[in-house]
């Protein structure tokens, strides 16, 4: 949501390229027989946004290419990247809007992850937003857009087409509350999966103040697929900033709706919680009720930032039940720059996750710490260090691994703390 419209022209762009070597001393995440693999790797880091009078644009990549050099694996590019373009045709009244979402499913979620029960999964979408103008606060939007889905191995490519209605009224530059309609239908480009149309109604309130930011949509929604009876559910989308003071901030999140993996994968890329949440993205065409709260408090003062956070997801499918779960993530971390060229980074996440209908437990334990090191202006080395350590309830798909990583980085654009390796995004 925009609630500040004609906002100066700007273009805000930071970025690192790196190209190194790893190693692991177990790449199939086998409890026994383990193999190690020497990894080389590419990777960018990108944090890009631009605003003018007929271009609005944002763009967050993290990805990395892995070349498994002793051929345990084949090749791959993991990670994620999320864009959008919106193009002026009329500026601030007719806009055609471009989005890109690229990440990873997991084929087997009860299994560890590794390259052969991970895949790519991509979702694209384009089509026009109209804007209209009511007097000096009154506004309604007329939208439309065509979305694929697109997986790298399963059978579940898709296309999407959604038009979306809003009336609604923005009484100052900081705050606009809407009336919303949304229609969706999904049609599978494999017949085996089945069809399915969905409805919303909600409304939407947004507040842009000095220190707390709202951004909230409340409302319901009707899933249907074909030969079946229509489902619904309570549409809760509600995320709040507030700064407590110039240096800690906190967030919230709190979420529930039916949706799919495609959605889980664009909710997670752009802090939208609509349909899924935080954790691991399933690869099946079966729609599901995601419910998430989430914590997240950050401190950056000086030369040191702390990372607090915690959330809860459950997902409760429609058909393949075998996938309900629960899933618990903490995560701490600490950044500290030991030097105007050397900051040290440490992160620990613990995730439980239960399924309920299948009778399975995990918990995973990673743990990393990286020293960055920008030994020139634009050119430094990372060295990384990194360990898992999971655990299940039936003693199946245990393992531990270990990981080091070194690499050689450019960067370029705003040389701030997350560029040359130094807080937390």
């Amino acid at each position: 949501m925009a609630l500040i419209a004609g906002a100066p022209a700007r273009a805000d762009i930071s970025a690192s390229a790196e190209a190194g070597v790893g190693y692991s001393d177990n790449i199939t995440r086998v409890a026994t027989d383990e193999t190690s693999e020497t990894i080389g790797t590419v990777g960018l880091d990108l944090l890009w946004q631009e605003r003018t009078r007929r271009l609005r644009g944002d763009a967050v990549v993290d990805l990395s290419y892995f070349e498994y050099m002793d051929n345990t694996y084949d090749s791959e590019v993991v990670g994620t990247a999320n864009g959008t373009l919106a193009f002026g045709i009329v500026p601030e009244t007719l806009n055609w809007v471009v989005q890109d979402s690229f990440g990873q499913a997991q084929s087997d979620p009860f299994a560890a992850s590794t390259p052969a029960t991970r895949e790519d999964l991509n979702y694209f979408s384009t089509g026009p937003d109209l804007t209209m103008r009511f007097g000096s606060t009154g506004f309604g939007r007329l939208f439309g857009r065509w979305s694929s889905t697109n997986y790298q191995d399963s059978p579940l490519d898709a296309e999407r087409t959604t038009a979306g209605l809003a009336i609604g009224r923005r009484p100052n530059p900081r705050t606009e509350l809407s009336l919303n309609a949304v229609t969706e239908s999904v049609d599978f480009a494999d017949a085996f999966n089945t069809d399915y149309d969905r409805d919303s109604v909600f409304v939407g309130w947004g507040l842009d103040g000095s220190r707390t930011t709202i951004d909230a949509n409340v409302g319901y929604t009707w899933l249907q697929r074909d030969g079946s009876d229509k489902q619904g559910s309570a549409l809760i989308n509600i995320f709040v900033t507030r700064e407590l003071t110039a240096a800690s901030t906190l967030r919230l999140t709190l979420g529930q709706q039916l949706g799919d993996a495609g959605d889980s994968l664009r909710a997670q890329l752009t802090g939208n919680v609509v349909g899924g949440g935080a954790g691991q993205i399933t690869a099946t065409s079966d729609p599901f009720k995601s419910q998430l709260v989430s914590l997240e408090w950050t401190y950056l003062r000086g030369r040191t930032s702390f990372l607090l956070g915690g959330s809860h997801t459950k997902d409760s499918y429609e058909s393949a039940t075998q996938f309900d779960s629960k899933r618990s993530s903490f995560t701490a971390g600490v950044s500290r720059r030991m030097a105007s060229t050397l900051t040290l980074d440490l992160r620990a996440t613990l995730d439980n996750e239960k399924f309920v209908n299948a009778d399975q437990e995990n918990d995973e334990l990673r743990f990393a710490a990286t020293l960055n090191w920008r030994a020139w202006s634009r050119l430094g080395m990372r060295f990384m260090l990194e360990r898992y350590d999971r655990n299940t309830r039936d003693g199946n798909n245990e393992f531990t691994e270990n990981r080091a990583f070194v690499t050689l980085a450019y960067y370029w654009g705003a040389q701030d703390a997350s560029a040359a390796g130094g807080g937390f995004r």
